[in-house]
């Protein structure tokens, strides 16, 4: 009987020992994805002061190490600069990872067969990109609508106008899409009303996002108060 019990006894060790091996190799490779993964975002023109917070699903650690195939690896980035945009948060879920932990600790490539990524995009950063490709201010609205305001000159007078509608993302297009426009010079005459709503489609705008890291294609955008999200994903991904 004792001597079951010391090697039941024993069998708990080794499996605590084994676990925690575990986790601590889970660390270690978690801690080195993290700087791979800033040093090649920094590259592909993503810039954060803050280092990226790494977490390996699935268990065993080991296991998923040595056969060099990990099922996710969940990324997330804080305060994300990259051509212009602003990201305050950014997740990135890599799903059916390559990597040979042998290779990778000597400045090997882990590789995501499918990216998907969502997070949250400065507001500001969204009004200068149109601003600066369109010419005309854009102000977000809190229910996600948008006003544009530019100037035309109808009848020989320069006329301020602001048009309100929609603003989309897709196919890496970040359009403006106006449903009503109006004058916001005083004292038009009656006349110059026709005028002012046929200028509402030349309101209408859209411009290419910029080239985000890993070849990210931003698929969606949504509006929830004061924060704006966005979705998309990628594929055959070079994290490291």
């Amino acid at each position: 009987m004792k001597i079951l019990r010391r090697l039941l006894i024993t069998l708990v060790i080794l499996v605590a020992l084994v676990a925690l091996g575990d986790r601590v190799a889970n660390a270690l490779a978690e801690r080195r994805i993290a700087t791979e993964v800033a040093n090649t975002a920094a590259e592909n023109g993503a810039y954060s002061d803050q280092r990226p917070d790494v977490t390996i699903h699935g268990w065993p650690f080991l296991t998923q190490a040595w056969s060099g195939e990990f099922e996710q690896i969940d990324i997330t980035l804080q305060d994300v600069g990259s051509n212009g945009l602003v990201f305050p948060s950014l997740e990135l879920v890599a799903h059916e990872v390559d990597a040979d932990w042998r290779e990778l600790s000597n400045g090997g490539d882990a590789v995501a067969r499918t990216l998907d990524v969502s997070g949250s995009v400065s507001v500001d950063s969204i009004e200068a990109l149109l601003a600066e490709e369109t010419g005309f201010e854009l102000e977000i609205n809190e229910d996600g609508t948008a006003s544009l305001t530019g100037s035309q000159e109808l009848m020989g007078v320069n006329v301020d106008l602001q048009a309100s509608g929609q603003i989309e993302m897709g196919d890496g297009t970040l359009r403006f899409t106006p449903d009503t426009i109006e004058s916001l010079t005083q004292d038009l005459p009656a006349q110059a009303q026709p005028l002012v709503e046929a200028a509402l489609d030349e309101f209408a705008s859209s411009v290419e996002l910029p080239e985000l890291p890993y070849g990210i294609q931003l698929r969606e955008i949504t509006f929830d108060g004061d924060v704006v999200t966005v979705s998309g994903d990628a594929e055959d991904v070079v994290l490291t």
